[in-house]
């Protein structure tokens, strides 16, 4: 008595789905939220160069007004000083040697405490002429790389898996059982088909302080998060479909499997779908969803630490 064999033939092929239809179009919302987020973060720039603009003119009138009244004053000081030294004159009657020496000493006095003044305010502009920085190397104001860190290492703690993408499939599988001699006319051949559906996800929960760069002069913030990795497949019994056996001339009834032959068929089966899964055009795809989901989580992060600023998501090494 002949032992009947099972071989078993599973390929796994992708399918469309209302999932797959809600990622795209999720795909392309985030794709224009992050171009209206450039834009406003541009506009955001351009608002606050336009208040320090305006906060410096003022300043400079006030500088202005002040060196002004700081030269007004000098004035007065000397014209009292002038006043006092021709009273003095005055009262005498006459013009003495002593009292024009004294006038002439004032006069020196009072011209130069005018000179002081003036080249005093001649000093302070050439000081700061010199000492400013061009707008080109000057550090920028607002927040520091740490306020974008903290930020942005909370918001990552929260996501230990961050699902991306899903991916279903279907897996045409034949199950031949073999009879007598391994004959045809004594053979069964049954077609399957099983469903699935692979998740890919994002462990955010490694990102640390060096996988987060703060570019102060383009107001950027580069964050580098790890590829997406298939995390798991999950079978979906049932929508199993089973086709009618087709059998040889001899052979009877339908295909019976042992615990053992079920267990290496569900096994052909996980390893053609994780097979597929794990190929390189959607690891690839995957990514590119890992990189919109996580924009699509840290650029409002971004923004409410600084709305000049926008987030750029890389891959670590």
């Amino acid at each position: 008595m002949s032992k009947d064999n099972i071989k078993v033939e599973s390929r796994a092929e992708l399918t469309e789905s209302q999932k797959t239809r809600e990622q795209a179009k999720d795909a392309e919302a985030i794709k224009k939220k992050k171009q209206k987020a450039a834009e406003d973060a541009e506009k955001a720039h351009a608002a606050a160069e336009a208040e320090k603009e305006e906060a410096a003119r003022k300043a400079k009138e006030e500088e202005e007004k002040l060196a002004a009244e700081k030269e007004a004053q000098s004035e007065q000081i000397a014209a009292l000083a002038a006043g006092a030294a021709a009273a003095a004159l005055k009262n005498t009657g006459k013009i003495r040697w002593n009292d024009f020496l004294k006038g002439a000493l004032i006069g020196l006095l009072c011209g130069m405490l005018i000179a002081y003044f003036i080249l005093d305010r001649m000093y302070q502009n050439m000081m700061n002429a010199q000492t400013e920085t061009p707008a080109e190397t000057e550090e920028p104001s607002g927040p520091s790389s740490v306020e974008f860190e903290e930020a942005v290492l909370e918001a990552a703690s929260e996501h230990s898996e961050l699902i991306v993408m899903e991916q279903p499939l279907s897996i045409p599988t034949t199950i031949t059982k073999s009879g007598l001699g391994n004959l045809a006319i004594f053979s069964k051949v049954k077609d399957v088909t099983y469903y699935g559906t692979g998740v890919y996800t994002v462990d955010l929960s490694k990102i640390d302080a060096k996988h987060i760069r703060t570019d102060l002069f383009n107001r950027t913030v580069n964050i580098l998060i790890p590829h997406a990795v298939l995390q798991y497949v999950n079978p979906d019994l049932s929508r199993t479909e089973f086709q009618d056996t087709e059998k040889g001339w001899l052979a009877f009834g339908d295909i019976k499997l042992t615990t053992e032959e079920s267990n290496e068929l569900e096994k052909s089966v996980m390893s053609a779908m994780e097979e597929r899964l794990n190929q390189d055009d959607l690891l690839i795809q995957a990514d590119e969803f890992a990189v919109l989901k996580t924009w699509e989580i840290f650029q409002p992060i971004i923004a409410s630490v600084s709305p000049e600023y926008t987030v750029e998501m890389e891959f670590s090494e």
